[in-house]
Parts: C-alpha cells; structure tokens; sequence
C-alpha cells in the first residue's frame, strides 16, 4: 500500500496517562515501523454537501497510529472526539487491546464543522464520510478493514458503510443507529436554541455551557444520576441548589473551556441530518447497544441492525452509564470488538 507523505506538526503531540499504554513514538525517519504516530493534514479545495452548499480551502487533520503495512481501521467517536484517539479510547486502541495496533494502522480524523455564523452550511453525516474517503485517498489507503464508529462517530460509520462499501469489509456500529429519536431530535433544538441565543448575546461560553448540562442528562442513566448524586437540597441564603445541579455545572463549565459554539451548533445540527437507510448498509457489521441508554436505545439499534441487507451481528452491554457507556464500558467492549476483528485475520 501507498502512503503519502504529509507535513508532521510534532508539536501537537500529546502525552497522556494512556501513554505507556500505547506503542513507543519514534522520530518520524523510524515510521515504516510499528509504533509511530503520523500526524498531519490533508489539503481539500472543497467539498459539495448533501444539504447544498460548498466548504472551500479546507484542511483535515488526521493521525495514524501504528504500521502502514498492517490493514487499516478508521476510529471515530462522539461529537467532542478528535484525531486524538490515545485522549478518549486509549484503553480500547492500543498494543494488544480491542483494536491492536500489533495488527491494525489505526486512522483518526477530525470531524469537519460550520464555524461562520454568517453563512449557515449544513453538514450532514454523508458529508462526514466523503471527507474520511477522501483523506483515505490522500493517504494511500484503497481498501480498510473495518470503521468503528461510537455516538456520532457510528452514524458517520453507517454512512460511510452506505456509500463505499466497496472501500470496507467491515462495520461496527456503538450506540448509534439509522435514525435518531424524537426526544433526542427535542433535546438538541433546544441545546440549539441556546446556542443560538448566546452567539446572538456574545455569551458564548454560558451558553455553551448550559447547553452541554442539559445534554449530559440524556448521556448518563437513571440509575446513576439517583445512586451517585446525593438528593438533598442545599439551602443557603434564599439560595436553591443540588448536588447533581452543581456536578452539571463543573461539567459544561469544563466542556466550554475547550469547545468552539459554532462548531458546537453544526456537529449538533449534523446529528439532526442523519438518516441512513440499512438496506443500503451490505457491509458485515457488529451492532453494540446499550442497555441504559435512552439517547439511542437498543430497540432502535436491533431495528437498524435486523433491517440491514448484509450479515449482522448485535451485542448488548450492561452499563449503569447510559449513553457515555461506550467510552466507559471497556472489559464488554473489548468483549464485543476482538472476536469479530480477529475473524478476519
């Protein structure tokens, strides 16, 4: 396989407490071996969307984890995931884990977004996946082994699998499905509105921030939000407050330090464009749900899967994390992952 050369920024390069997890880093002379992490950006002059419009002058950053000999796997995760992949599935991607970087090149992208409030562009899934292909492309890749794909990353995934199926020999989808829910569909205009209202304010990280509390509810269960949170309420100078009110706060808080608003409204937006239909999806495919997750829930990821028009199979995990299990619930994830990757080496 091919590989184009593409500039190393190694200053991006980040050392985490997943890092003696992973493969050595060697200097980039040493990156035909096992190990290295290439890190660069793909120049794209633009890309037509499903929706209409055009993005123009684009730069996609990506990584590559591992040897360009082994057979490839793109990774993608939610929303707020990155290129990143060693920051929030370290203890899924690595040397003799789930996705071995022992036998797999490891692909992360970044996710593509609308961050010019004056010319509103929807950026739909499809869109998401035409620039993986092309950054596939660039990068010398002409067939992968598989796209693994969690929360958004699998409706990305799924719509990859609908459009190159020649391109993949196999699919798996982590708490995500074909279609999205009405209540998670309520739940983001809302968390759009309050968007909106803090461009519109020059309140940005407030309303980023309050947008992100009321989406942690729906990420996490019953179950934990009434065992972990202490019920009580604080009363202190004509002042109501809860635990759980205060954790929510520290969470957006934190989230709005690192999080652009208009990148935050468009990938928002993009959950509410996705929409694949299985029949399109003949790629093999491991469907993982989730028993506590009320954002997709497993009756909508059985229906996505049963309606497929190729071979599928469907795992469920036990989580008390709800939604927020696929990046939680490693030991059954790995459970899941390994036996149907390892089927095919």
């Amino acid at each position: 396989m091919s590989h184009q050369s593409v500039e190393l920024n190694s200053s991006e390069l980040i050392s985490d407490s997943n890092s003696e997890h992973w493969l050595s880093v060697p200097s980039r002379a040493h990156k035909q071996s096992v190990g290295f992490i290439d890190m660069g950006s793909v120049h794209l002059d633009s890309l037509s969307l499903l929706h209409g419009g055009l993005i123009e002058d684009l730069e996609v950053h990506y990584n590559c984890y591992g040897s360009l000999h082994n057979p490839a796997i793109v990774v993608l995760g939610g929303i707020s995931a990155s290129r990143n992949i060693h920051d929030w599935w370290g203890e899924l991607v690595g040397a003799g884990k789930a996705i071995n970087l022992e036998q797999f090149c490891v692909v992360g992208i970044d996710y593509i977004a609308n961050q010019d409030s004056k010319k509103p562009i929807l950026i739909s899934p499809f869109d998401q996946a035409k620039i993986i292909h092309l950054v596939l492309d660039k990068l010398g890749f002409s067939k992968i082994e598989a796209i693994v794909g969690s929360s958004y990353g699998g409706m990305v995934a799924l719509a990859f699998a609908a459009l190159y199926p020649a391109k993949l020999e196999k699919l798996i989808c982590i708490a995500a499905a074909h279609r999205n829910t009405q209540v998670s569909v309520a739940q983001r205009q809302i968390q759009q509105q309050i968007l909106n209202l803090g461009i519109r304010t020059g309140e940005f990280k407030a309303a980023i921030s309050i947008a992100r509390e009321l989406g942690f509810i729906s990420y996490r269960s019953d179950q934990e939000l009434e065992t972990r949170f202490n019920p009580l309420r604080v009363i202190n100078k004509q002042t109501l407050t809860f635990e759980l009110v205060e954790y929510l706060k520290h969470q957006g808080e934190k989230f709005a330090s690192k999080f652009d608003i208009e990148k935050y409204r468009s990938l928002s937006q993009s959950i509410d464009l996705h929409k694949v239909n299985p029949k399109d999806i003949h790629t093999q495919a491991l469907f993982v749900a989730i028993d506590s997750d009320r954002l997709v829930p497993c009756r909508l990821v059985e229906e996505c899967a049963s309606s497929c028009a190729g071979e599928t199979h469907i795992k469920t995990i036990y989580s008390q994390f709800g939604h927020d299990g696929f990046l939680l619930e490693t030991e059954q994830l790995t459970e899941c992952i390994t036996p149907f990757l390892r089927s095919s080496l």
